[in-house]
């Protein structure tokens, strides 16, 4: 099976506009920092993420004052947020393909590498695009975007790379420092 691109990062836009649409919709009043788009190590599933300070806040709470450490992490990890696949009905027909196309693939690591950095590359493309098209509006100041993974090998990699691509100067400089909590 061969992957048309072009048009799996179109459907991962339209996915990603109804998704956070309704996330939008529902807790548009809230600060959203991060806007996110994950998948798992075989890239067999796109789905999103975002989280607001509000949320963040409440975990803090809820964790009884956690240590520098532990507070980025909550607050970087996509599996931690809020708002992690919420209203990701819109993606299933995405996963059902990449899972697909993904265990059809030959056993080879070319192959495999191949696809993940498509979707992967799709990913960004699409947040690109719905950024470009002003979609995020006035949760766009200050919010990062950016594409990770639960592999957590290539994920910060990954995450760095996707925003510094997304974001602007200011965005990605101080993303990349969201982990330097001293020592």
């Amino acid at each position: 099976m061969v992957i048309d691109w072009q048009r799996l990062t179109g459907e991962i836009a339209r996915a990603a506009r109804l998704s956070f649409s309704a996330l939008l919709v529902q807790h548009g009043h809230e600060a959203f920092y991060a806007f996110a788009l994950y998948t798992d190590e075989d890239c067999w599933t796109v789905v999103p993420a975002a989280n607001s300070l509000e949320r963040l806040e409440a975990r803090m709470e809820e964790q009884g004052a956690p240590d520098p450490r532990q507070r980025a992490a909550d607050k970087w990890s996509s599996a931690e947020w809020a708002f992690e696949a919420f209203a990701a009905e819109p993606f299933d027909a995405i996963c059902e393909q990449l899972r697909a196309t993904g265990s059809a693939l030959p056993d080879e690591a070319a192959a495999f590498a191949a696809f993940k950095a498509g979707v992967h590359q799709a990913m960004v493309a699409a947040l690109k695009s719905l950024d470009e098209s002003g979609f995020f509006g006035a949760h766009r100041a200050g919010a990062v975007l950016f594409v990770t993974s639960s592999d957590n090998e290539e994920a910060e990699a990954l995450e760095d790379r996707s925003a510094r691509l997304l974001n602007p100067p200011e965005i990605h400089e101080a993303f990349g420092r969201r982990y330097d909590v001293g020592a």
